[in-house]
């Protein structure tokens, strides 16, 4: 496949990234109206029917109208400019100017495999994803209820925002207004696990509790806190608490361009269902804003992957584990641009 015009990667980053799952839409958010996407600085349509989802490049072949302004009529894509009609396999199958003249078999959208789970819609740019999908199983889990943010768009990395998420020694300092703990800003010992898709860790923290929290029951909550990411770009918190509580917390980011990610942020929850939906994703929304300044302030804006670009402690073992699994999914020092 051919790299997108403009495209903001080095050719090597951008085939290393366009074979693995990506997440384009929450589900939720394609339904009687085909949505405009951007994936790796391709430019994308999301549109549902009556046989499931589809993904395609978001361009009719005929004068290179965004399909995405169209709509969804009879299981067919309809172009808004000229009423050219796309099946869900890309065939275009109707020129409403031409009734009846045979329909040039090169006239076909460029198509991508189009998975739904998660309560999200992933597509994979090569069309054979090299890397797995996550394991994200309590997002499905009927004894869990799931709620999401709306997808986030932000000026930094993808990696950048993933690596931020991942990063134990921020709580003290930037999430002092949630859960950060001023008073305990040292980050205990932890190890770093390697498995076949990604990263583990897991780590104590004492959290801080003020009675916005969703959990304001004391001034501070002890937390476990387990990690499981996925390359390139997702991963699984998983908060246990005592009495076989527990909290998920599902983040991954589609990389739009090399300077641009949109993140999608979901939650799964095994108790307090008499909670509305307002209360807790409010408490999330306050975290993620502590967050964003910080990630769309940090330069170079993609993650150097050089560890000598950067200073490293002990306890920032994740991360280092992170950028030494990202050069061997293929990415190179010029991601770090």
């Amino acid at each position: 496949m051919n790299l997108p015009r403009n495209c903001t990667f080095t050719e090597a980053d951008w085939h290393a990234l366009a074979a693995c799952w990506h997440p384009v839409a929450f589900a939720d958010e394609v339904t009687d109206k085909p949505v405009a996407r951007q994936l790796l600085d391709e430019q994308l349509v999301v549109f549902r029917t009556s046989k499931g989802v589809c993904v395609a490049k978001d361009l009719c072949l005929h004068r290179g109208a965004p399909l995405s302004l169209g709509w969804v009529q009879e299981d067919e894509l309809v172009c808004a400019y000229h009423g050219f009609r796309y099946a869900t396999d890309g065939r275009c199958t109707k020129v409403p100017a031409l009734p009846g003249v045979p329909i040039p078999v090169k006239l076909c959208l460029t198509t991508f495999p189009a998975v739904e789970c998660f309560g999200l819609i992933w597509t994979c740019l090569t069309g054979e994803a090299k890397h797995p999908l996550p394991d994200w199983p309590e997002t499905e889990d009927t004894t869990y209820r799931r709620l999401h943010l709306p997808s986030m768009e932000w000026a930094a990395s993808a990696a950048r925002a993933i690596e931020n998420f991942l990063d134990v020694g921020h709580f003290a300092w930037i999430h002092t207004g949630t859960f950060g703990n001023r008073e305990l800003p040292e980050v205990p010992k932890y190890e770093v696990v390697r498995t076949p898709s990604g990263l583990h860790m897991e780590y104590p923290y004492l959290a801080a509790n003020p009675e916005h929290s969703p959990l304001a029951e004391k001034a501070a909550i002890q937390r476990w806190m387990v990690y499981d990411l996925t390359f390139p770009f997702a991963c699984r918190l998983g908060i246990n608490y005592d009495g076989g509580r527990r909290y998920v917390i599902c983040e991954v980011c589609a990389p739009m361009s090399a300077k641009k990610v949109r993140i999608h942020f979901t939650v799964a929850m095994n108790f307090d269902h008499d909670k509305t939906a307002d209360e807790i994703l409010a408490w999330e929304r306050k975290v993620v804003s502590e967050d964003r300044p910080i990630v769309e302030a940090q330069r170079p804006e993609e993650l150097p992957l050089d560890l000598t670009e950067e200073f490293h402690l002990r306890c920032d073992r994740m991360s280092t584990a992170y950028r030494q699994g990202l050069v061997e999914l293929g990415l190179g020092k010029p991601f770090t641009a």
